[in-house]
């Protein structure tokens, strides 16, 4: 005979699974600091490579000025131009992403204790069946 009740939980399982998705349940085994500094990174590196990029295609539009002037250029204001902007484009990234990942993780664990705590109500439902199919005494007729 079918259960009712391990039938809702399997249902309400398979909904956060499907809500969820596999990445975030994955992602719930991180520890927090761990989680927001991974995704912390990726962002950083991803903001590094758009600036270098950015600045690779002002240095090909400017290439014949700074072929004929290389010499006279002044070097030190240059660097100060080009990262100081990045700099505080890092640290602005910085902040924003662990703000973002740090709500980001808080909501998704709540969302994984609600699955795992139907994933454990399920897995009672297993454990009392073995024990009852293990049980001589009790008669299935």
């Amino acid at each position: 005979m079918v259960n009712e009740e391990k039938t809702r939980i399997m249902i309400k399982v398979a909904k956060y699974e499907k809500e969820l998705g596999e990445k975030v349940i994955n992602e719930g085994r991180y520890y927090k600091t761990d989680y927001v500094r991974m995704h912390t990174l990726s962002a950083v590196l991803g903001i590094s490579t758009a600036y270098l990029l950015v600045l690779v295609l002002i240095a090909l539009y400017n290439i014949d000025y700074i072929f004929l002037n290389f010499v006279t250029i002044n070097y030190t204001r240059l660097f100060i131009e080009i990262f100081m902007p990045y700099i505080s484009i890092i640290i602005i990234c910085v902040l924003i992403s662990n703000i973002y990942f740090t709500s980001k993780y808080k909501k998704d664990r709540e969302e994984i204790k609600k699955y795992y705590t139907e994933l454990d109500r399920l897995g009672k439902y297993y454990t009392d069946s073995r024990k009852e199919a293990a049980d001589d005494t009790v008669t299935g007729i």
